[in-house]
């Protein structure tokens, strides 16, 4: 099984990450959607807000903006980044399990795709 995060406001990735309240969790078998759950982050530190996703066992993120610092952290603890996504969160996992993720339409303007 793999564990997908994905910060969301309202039905969309939130615009920053360390700011976010809340993490949607996918979990995918076999490349199917088995689960979704949510985490809520709000007030929390990016020391606590790592401590809460490790614990989570999440292996991916997928999110629009996210800070030097935050990514550090993430990537310390061997949680892989995909930046500079946007859109709805049903048509990025849908994207994600397709392996479609660097299309244009789920590229923040002016974000080059690097996944």
């Amino acid at each position: 099984m793999v564990r997908v995060a994905i910060p969301i406001f309202k039905s969309r990735v939130s615009p920053v990450f360390d700011s976010c309240t809340r993490v949607m969790i996918v979990d995918i078998e076999h490349n199917q959607e088995i689960e979704r759950s949510e985490i809520y982050l709000d007030k929390l530190s990016l020391t606590e807000r790592t401590a809460v996703l490790q614990k989570s066992s999440v292996e991916t993120i997928i999110c629009s903006g996210i800070s030097d610092m935050f990514q550090s952290m993430l990537q310390g603890i061997k949680i892989c980044l995909i930046t500079g996504i946007a859109g709805e969160v049903d048509q990025i996992v849908s994207a994600y399990l397709s392996k479609r993720l660097n299309e244009p339409q789920f590229l923040m303007p002016g974000f080059k795709a690097n996944h």
